[in-house]
């Protein structure tokens, strides 16, 4: 029997917590996640934050492209995501990658997502190289996976960082072009959305020595049905739902 998907706490336990904020992280830390998916934007005096929009407008109260905005005009919103929790997480700030990387530092495995958002035709300074740059910094090279929809970051991770995993992240690609693009990153991972897995797609991927992972799984029964193809790992935004039905033998019978 193969062993069960790895759960990996989407944003954080972002069904509970302000998602990609240091509560969230924190909180997949305490229903025992081992690794942990974010998303990582660039400002435009060159830090790297921990946010899955290109805008604040849906997870912050303020307004505003984080590219266009400054390291300090980002921290002075609330990241607590009041349309969602209220007041609750109100003094949540939008993190920075290395204060992430911090709390996370021997806790959990990362998964870092490069949105293709902030890259930009800078190899030298853009996104990529900066992230590369806070990983190495933290020395977490083995604990780290770079994901990205976008191949040409992809691409630039592999020459720039080749000793840290990488994964490619997929949506509508058509099924025969999935191994073909992971392999051309030199990919050890392949991220399909759960609606285009496949029998085909699985075993292509496994054919290929390629670990197979998805996203978003909330519901064990769900995570029950996709089991049959062989999967590393799910994203999900209620990981200890997911670990807890794992531990009472989800997948036993």
């Amino acid at each position: 029997m193969s062993p069960p998907p790895l759960v990996i706490a989407h944003r954080g336990d972002s069904a509970h917590r302000p998602e990609n904020t240091l509560a969230s992280f924190a909180g997949a830390l305490e229903v025992g996640a081992s690794m942990v998916e974010l998303d990582v934007q660039l400002t435009r005096d060159g830090h790297v934050v921990v946010l899955h929009d290109p805008s604040v407008d849906r997870t912050t109260d303020g307004r505003g492209d984080v590219r266009q905005m400054s390291l300090a005009d980002v921290r002075a919103l609330s990241a607590g995501f009041a349309t969602r929790f209220g007041e609750t997480w109100a003094s949540e700030r939008v993190p920075t990658l290395a204060e992430v990387l911090a709390l996370l530092h021997g806790r959990a495995r990362v998964m870092i997502e490069i949105k293709k958002e902030s890259v930009s035709d800078d190899e030298d300074g853009g996104i990529e190289a900066r992230t590369i740059a806070e990983v190495r910094r933290q020395g977490l090279s083995d604990q780290v996976a770079l994901i990205s929809f976008e191949h040409r970051a992809l691409l630039r991770c592999q020459r720039m960082a080749p000793e840290i995993t990488r994964g490619h992240l997929f949506g509508r690609t058509k099924p025969e072009d999935v191994v073909p693009a992971a392999r051309d990153a030199g990919c050890g991972i392949v991220m399909p959305h759960k609606g285009q897995l496949s029998d085909a797609i699985a075993d292509a991927v496994h054919g290929a020595g390629l670990r197979l992972a998805t996203w978003v799984v909330d519901e064990p029964a769900e995570l029950k049905r996709l089991a049959r193809f062989g999967l590393y790992g799910v994203g999900s935004n209620r990981p200890g739902v997911l670990l807890q039905a794992l531990a009472d033998g989800l997948l036993e019978d």
